[in-house]
């Protein structure tokens, strides 16, 4: 999807890119069944990285995020949002609440707007301070 959209991106020389990682990705924590998704994640995080260098050079930003405990209606329906597992979850984020859909929606309109002209390669975490303590 990227080498696609930044086609056009570098014939205008102007251009933001940017993609969805997990706050999985930035840190090991436990090992086990999520291995797999955190690995994937993580190059995510990388080839955000590369990207950026390689089309910098046309005047696009890439970037990533990076969401934590988002209150979409997955965790919802998984029961996140309720009971022991909240409560759980809830004591390991500093910012002491589950994200919101909207949360990860600003830090986007951030990295595609001109207030991020100079941010580029960067995967920014939208966690509340999860990984702070991973």
């Amino acid at each position: 999807c990227c080498q696609a959209a930044s086609r056009p991106m570098k014939e205008q020389r102007s251009g933001r890119i940017v993609n969805v990682s997990s706050q999985a990705g930035l840190w090991s924590g436990r090992t086990g069944n999520g291995m797999a998704y955190k690995v994937a994640k993580a190059g995510i995080a990388h080839y955000t990285r590369s990207l950026a260098a390689e089309l910098g050079p046309y005047n696009i930003n890439v970037n990533a995020i990076a969401p934590g405990w988002i209150l979409s209606s997955r965790a919802i329906a998984s029961g996140r949002d309720r009971g022991e597992m909240r409560d759980r979850l809830l004591e390991q984020i500093p910012l002491g609440r589950m994200g919101l859909p909207e949360d990860c929606a600003k830090v986007v309109e951030f990295l595609v707007t001109d207030l991020s002209d100079y941010v580029t390669g960067q995967c920014i975490p939208v966690c509340g301070g999860y990984v702070a303590w991973g």
